[in-house]
């Protein structure tokens, strides 16, 4: 048992509830800290009331149990046993504070005893698995649940939609005039519009891609073959040359071949 889960929101609540009630009863799930509440539950209210705190715990757990109660209330009167021994202990012997966990209550032959000592006692705290005998429950209220999921870390929220930095505003303003440019004046780079389209809302994007397109069908074909002419570059201007200069002389060769027969 560690105390540390002690500093965890949901048992730390559960404690203080416990405490604030005079007793109570929490169910939880194995591994979810329910040993560890109840023991804190009961040494903290043992020690508000000023009364003594009996623990009535599996014998293999009485050495830890009594380590556990040491480091989160020295002060405290408390006694540490085995369900055997309490159904050996006389009726109306015990007060103060009745801290059980209700694994101990397997065996048939101890539930009447404890349910005597739990009538005698001043406050008692339970804990419990959802499949624990339910001799105790009725004197154990308020009944608290302790998932494990109240203990898992919450989810991390996806990440909120960016608002627009001054650089960002500045940058969607710069693509947008080049979308609003000339057909003839230069453009950036295609990896320089990628890096800007990730901060221009797509749908403006599209529709000044269809503006564009819009404003290209509406030329003549005259005006399309300047325009295309203008944004050449000096390579493919080369290539488009040497292609009609190759055109050209396999038109001249096939002029001088002779005819077939």
């Amino acid at each position: 048992m560690e105390t540390s889960v002690l500093n965890h929101p949901r048992i730390a609540e559960i404690v203080d509830t416990l405490v604030a009630a005079g007793g109570g009863r929490v169910t939880y799930d194995t591994g979810g800290g329910g040993r560890e509440t109840l023991i804190a539950a009961g040494a903290q209210l043992a020690a508000e009331t000023r009364a003594p705190l009996t623990i009535v715990e599996a014998r293999v757990l009485h050495s830890e149990t009594r380590a556990f109660v040491r480091e989160v209330q020295p002060d405290i009167r408390c006694a540490v046993i085995s369900a055997d021994e309490a159904a050996f202990q006389p009726a109306g012997s015990i007060n103060g504070v009745l801290a059980v966990h209700a694994d101990v209550l397997r065996d048939v032959d101890v539930r009447q005893p404890l349910l005597a000592m739990a009538h005698s006692a001043d406050h008692l705290i339970v804990a419990r698995h959802d499949y624990s005998d339910t001799t105790l429950d009725a004197l154990a209220t308020p009944g608290l649940v302790l998932r494990l999921r109240d203990l898992r870390p919450p989810a991390p929220r996806p990440n909120p939609v960016a608002v627009p930095t001054p650089d960002m505003e500045e940058r969607k303003q710069w693509f947008i005039g080049q979308l609003n440019a000339p057909f003839e004046q230069d453009v950036a780079s295609f990896e320089d519009l990628a890096e800007m389209m990730q901060n221009v809302d797509p749908g403006e994007v599209r529709n000044r891609i269809a503006q564009i397109q819009e404003k290209y069908a509406g030329l003549s074909e005259l005006a399309r073959q300047q325009l295309a002419a203008s944004h050449t570059t000096p390579r493919t201007r080369d290539a488009r040359e040497h292609g009609q200069e190759q055109s050209a002389v396999h038109q001249h060769q096939g002029s001088q071949r002779p005819g077939l027969t």
